[in-house]
Order: C-alpha cells, then structure tokens, then sequence
C-alpha cells in the first residue's frame, strides 16, 4: 500500500515538473474532432471482468460512429481474452506486457488522436497526457482521492461520475465529447469456431444436451466478503436437482476448485465441474448454452448476461443501481440498495458488514423459488 502511494506521488511530481514541456509537444500536434478522417481512438479500461463486459458497448458505438477509426483497448493480462474476437478492437494493448515508460513510449509512437479513460486511477489519468494525446477524456469523481483529483486536470475533457446513477450510461456520456450520442448499452461478448466446438464437446462428454434445463452455479466471486456460504449453495443445488430435474454445471477457475468441490461434498445429487476447464476467451461459449446462471455478484454473471443466459444476481454490490445485470431474464433478488455507499467508495469493515447482512438475508428458498418461476414461465 506505502509503495503504490510513493509510486502515484512519483508521477504526480514528474508531471506537474514537466507539464509545461509535455504541453509544448501537444501544442504541435492538430486535434482531430469528430469530422476528422481515419482517427486513431484509445480506450483504458484496467478494471475487472464485469466492468470489461459493461465497457462493450463503448466499442460498438465508437466504430458505429466511425467505421474507419483504428480502435485499441488498453486492459490487463486478466481480461483481455475477454476482447479477443470483438470485432470493434482493432488493437488489445495489455498494460501487464510494459513498464510506465514503455507504455508511454508506445503508445507516443501510435499517435493516437483521442484517448478515453473509462474509469477513475491515478496512473490512468495521465497515460493520455503523457503519450501527447491531443483529446483526453476522463471520469472524475467528487471522492476521488486527493492525487487522482490532481492529476485529472491534465485531461482536456472530463466528465463527474454521480454515485447511485448507472455506470454504463456514464461510459457512453464520456463518448459525447467525440459526437456519439444515444448509444445502446446492450452489451456482447464474441468467440471463434474452435471455442463453440470446445463447449459442444464438454456438454456432450458429460452427456448433457440442450434438451436438458443446464444450470451453471458460480460459488465464488474472486473476493471472501461476497461468500454467501457453501452449505446454502448446496441446497439450491439440490432442490433444483431433485424438484426442477436440473443439471448443475458449476463454473470456475482453476483457484475455484477447492471450493466448489466443498459444496459437491454437501449435496446429495450430482453435478458437473467446469473449474479449470475453460479459458476466460472460451467461457462465453459454454455459458451461452446454459438454461440459466446463478451466482453472486462477480465476472462470469456480466458474461452470461452478456450472451443473453438468464442470471439470478444473489447480491455482492453495494448498488445495483450503479452496475447490475441488464434484461428482462435478470432476477436480482437484493431488494435493498446502499444510498450511503458506492462502488467508487474504499472497501472498509462498513461497507463488507453491509454487503454481508445483505448476502446473509437471501436465502435458499429465495434462489430456488426465482429459478423455479423462470422455469415454469419458460416451459409455458
């Protein structure tokens, strides 16, 4: 934590020290508007799975707008996979592969017309500044910690973030300032032959088919704090097994293993485990030929819902008024949102006792009686 901190002041000396030099090199460089020809667009988006599914649409409205636009995305070595066959991305660049300056250096060397920072971060605030990006557009927030707020203002274009108001509607709002205006925020996620033929073949090693009500379950969420408990996924499992003749599919990583052989351990019917067998790249493929998904808040939930698989969202997120599944086949069973706290907010002891009361006050019956009203308005 001590070292993350001296590493943001660092840049933010350096930058304020060679401001004036850095808008000297910028001062030579034409803006290109949106009337501009072949632009070359960036958009730095280092957050997690879901908000990687929730930032989809960003792309497809950029190069709706601008067919012609060479298009990157600058993501972290755990998402990019995610992006492999959209067909929006011209470029991936993964922060991950190159030191700050080496980022920088490639990214000056691509001279890139306009740069979007999606979401609030120190360093993120000033790659576009720092690569001599003559358009840089950036989220700011009211309780951004004092060094982001400093370094915001090295972005020409910046736009608040209201807490309690939806994340992804403020993603296209960023996109305004380009001309982009009324974007959709469906979201979609893309995958290859080879991936389609990887789930038809695990499905059909399993003995499993489309004729079958396929449930995947996601018992983990990559945090302890989301943990809505393993004897409670256990009975859902069961009921839906034994009253529902479903067939469980549990999700995960490698990592995941361990606790979702904990849960196996306590059911009484069977169920298949993915766990491991499949990269973030294929994962979409699998989930979209599931009849419905059911985990906590986290990743895999945005990919199905992103692939159009009905999701039950148990709870984990302070707000769902702020990012949550979308659609009519969404069932978010919290009935309660956070006016006090926000996803912009630092994780402290309150806001994890909050989410725990509300994980806490969901139940079995809850997640049963939701999947079992959407398999009966199915079948009519």
């Amino acid at each position: 934590m001590l070292k993350a901190y001296f590493n943001n002041f660092f840049w933010l000396f350096l930058t304020y020290f060679f401001a004036p030099w850095l808008y000297f090199l910028l001062a030579r460089r034409s803006p290109k508007g949106e009337g501009g020809m072949n632009l070359k667009i960036l958009v730095i988006s280092t957050a997690k799975i879901g908000d990687i599914v929730c930032t989809t649409p960003v792309f497809r409205e950029i190069k709706k707008k601008f067919p012609d636009s060479h298009l990157a995305a600058l993501v972290t070595h755990q998402t990019h996979d995610l992006l492999k066959y959209n067909p929006h991305l011209d470029e991936i660049i993964i922060i991950n592969d190159y030191s700050r300056f080496g980022l920088i250096k490639k990214l000056k060397e691509e001279r890139y017309d306009w740069a979007f920072n999606l979401l609030l971060g120190s360093f993120n605030n000033i790659i576009a500044f720092w690569s001599l990006i003559p358009s840089r557009v950036a989220t700011t927030h009211r309780k951004a910690g004092r060094i982001t707020q400093l370094l915001s203002v090295f972005n020409n274009y910046r736009l608040e973030y209201k807490s309690h108001t939806w994340l992804m509607g403020h993603y296209l709002n960023l996109l305004k300032f380009i001309g982009v205006k009324d974007g959709s925020d469906e979201k979609e996620l893309f995958w290859g032959e080879r991936e389609e033929k990887k789930a038809l073949d695990f499905l059909g090693r399993q003995n499993l088919s489309s004729e079958d009500l396929l449930v995947g379950i996601s018992v983990t969420a990559g945090v302890g704090f989301k943990n809505w408990g393993d004897s409670r996924f256990a009975l859902v499992s069961d009921r839906l097994t034994k009253e529902l003749e479903a067939k469980i599919i549990f999700i995960g990583g490698s990592n995941d293993q361990p606790a979702i052989e904990r849960v196996r351990d306590l059911m009484v019917g069977g169920s298949v485990n993915s766990a491991g067998c499949f990269a973030l790249s294929e994962l979409p493929a699998l989930l979209k030929k599931l009849s419905l998904f059911i985990s906590v808040d986290t990743g895999p939930l945005y990919i199905a819902n992103a692939v159009q698989t009905p999701v039950i969202n148990i709870g984990g997120c302070l707000d769902f008024r702020e990012q949550s599944p979308t659609g009519k086949n969404s069932i978010i069973l919290p009935q309660k949102n956070s006016d006090l706290y926000s996803f912009t907010d630092a994780m402290d002891s309150a806001r994890k006792s909050w989410l725990a009361n509300q994980l806490q006050g969901i139940t079995p019956e809850n997640v049963f009686n939701a999947a079992r009203d959407f398999v009966l308005f199915r079948t009519k």
